[in-house]
């Protein structure tokens, strides 16, 4: 059986957690390997020590309910795709403590895991000004290249994937649910925009409804995921501040946007400065600098001549001359049509070859 048809029979099987999975891969690294000794009952070898009623029994549980058959199905349905700890393309590095043994995911752009990647979180609770703020990073950090991976809660992780889909930015959205689940309700729309522009993410088996305890256990991979992390509005016991911590034990940098005093939304970000946690956000050029980017400074392909670019994207790469210029400056030098200036500018900036900044096609 492929590598994928096992992992996510395995993710599947009844009462499976991040924890159990990640045990049974470090016995049989290799995933056909795992679900063949699962399906021999062998499962039990690997759970020693953890907490479980019974082993034996659960060991049992598992090579009774192993199918292979409807896992091969789903993935051939929703076109899913799965990325393990020693898959090519998993996109967390070494060393991160209780890193997922395995991501299930949808969507229309494998590559963002290729691509800077920026963690933005914040309360549910976000002011008027917050979810300014947080449309305003998400769609600069779309500007940039850079790939927005926050939650898809309500609040600032809806707003900052907003702000970044609506400007032809690419995005993660990591959930704490089956991808079958939408969660919560609202956001039926946006996890949609998120499938187009970029990937659903999550750990969970297909069918998983949202619970409290798996919220925590969902931020510390959007830490993760995330090279950078970045809070913009937080609770001073909130999620976000979960995520914020799980991003200093991985060693990534972490900033937050101060707030007033008098807004408890605030709160946890201007805590987390004063214990000197985090370095100030001040405007969206800070998070790239955290990033190490500059003007030509991008993960995957870049400028007019990438792999895949097209002939009205090359040709206004090439009419910008090293300079910025207005999209009426672009046709007018290019013959192009209007549509067609705004679409290869929009495939420019996905692919980090221009940014849009002031009302200017920016060259990198």
């Amino acid at each position: 059986m492929s590598p994928d048809i096992a992992i996510a029979a395995l993710v599947h099987l009844p009462a499976m957690t991040p924890t159990r999975l990640r045990r049974l891969l470090e016995r049989w690294p290799e995933p056909d390997a795992a679900a063949a000794a699962v399906g021999a009952g062998r499962a039990g070898e690997a759970l020693e020590g953890l907490r479980c009623a019974d082993p034996a029994d659960l060991a049992g549980s598992w090579a009774r309910a192993l199918d292979t058959a409807a896992a091969a199905k789903v993935l051939a349905t929703r076109r899913t795709r799965v990325c393990w700890t020693g898959h090519p393309n998993y996109p967390i590095e070494e060393g991160i403590p209780d890193r997922p043994a395995a991501l299930l995911s949808e969507g229309d752009r494998p590559d963002v895991f290729e691509r800077p990647r920026v963690a933005v979180v914040g309360t549910r609770a976000a002011s008027p000004q917050g979810l300014v703020d947080a449309r305003e990073l998400g769609s600069a950090l779309a500007d940039a290249g850079v790939v927005v991976v926050s939650g898809l809660a309500i609040g600032i992780d809806g707003a900052v994937h907003e702000g970044a889909l609506d400007a032809g930015g690419a995005v993660i959205g990591v959930i704490a649910t089956g991808l079958d689940v939408v969660y919560p309700r609202r956001h039926v729309a946006l996890h949609e925009r998120v499938r187009g522009q970029g990937l659903l993410v999550t750990e969970q088996r297909y069918g998983t409804g949202p619970s409290r305890e798996r919220f925590p256990i969902r931020n510390r991979v959007i830490a993760a995921l995330g090279d950078v992390t970045a809070v913009v509005e937080a609770t001073i016991t909130g999620g976000a501040r979960i995520t914020a911590r799980a991003a200093l034990e991985y060693g990534r940098h972490v900033l937050a946007m101060p707030g007033s005093r008098r807004n408890g939304a605030a709160a946890g970000c201007n805590d987390l400065l004063r214990l000197g946690e985090a370095h100030p956000m001040l405007e969206p050029a800070d998070v790239l600098e955290a990033l190490g980017l500059t003007g030509a400074s991008r993960r995957g392909p870049k400028g007019g001549g990438a792999p895949g670019a097209t002939p009205e994207e090359r040709a206004i790469h090439r009419c910008l001359h090293g300079e910025p210029a207005t999209a009426d400056e672009i046709a007018g030098r290019t013959g192009l049509g209007p549509a067609e200036v705004a679409r290869a500018i929009a495939g420019l900036v996905r692919g980090g070859g221009a940014s849009r900044a002031h009302g200017l096609v920016w060259p990198l």
